[in-house]
């Protein structure tokens, strides 16, 4: 079972400790690292999401007149972790700090079919 992954997320290096979404005494299902064996075949997952976190945060990083690096992505957004869900149709999610949500934050979240989503991280949690 692996704890942490380096993790190169639009174009900068990252090594995200792993939250397996277990509670004590429950273990890592087959599922949980079969999800995330496939994800770490699959880069251009987290290419894809680039554009689809800009444009859901594209309002409120423009609104913003106090952030003049808009155009850099990490000015908004901080990886954090890597969740990997344990439930029966297995999801995993990048976790990220969200300069204009500290309370929620943002979820990167695919599906084992490649399928991504964001929203704020209750849409894993």
């Amino acid at each position: 079972m692996i704890d942490k992954l380096n993790l190169s997320i639009w174009e900068r290096e990252f090594e995200l400790p792993i939250d397996y979404n277990c509670y004590e005494g429950e273990s890592v299902t087959e599922r949980q690292i079969e999800l995330l064996d496939k994800f770490r075949k699959h880069p251009e997952w987290i290419d894809k999401s680039k554009s689809l976190v800009e444009n859901y945060c594209e309002y409120q990083v423009q609104a913003d007149e106090e952030n003049k690096k808009k155009d850099n992505i990490f000015s908004y957004i901080k990886p954090t972790c890597i969740f990997i869900k344990n439930v029966t149709k297995p999801r995993m999610a990048i976790m990220c700090n969200y300069r204009y949500d500290e309370e929620h934050g943002i979820a990167i979240v695919f599906g084992d079919d490649g399928e991504i989503s964001i929203g704020s991280q209750d849409i894993i949690l």
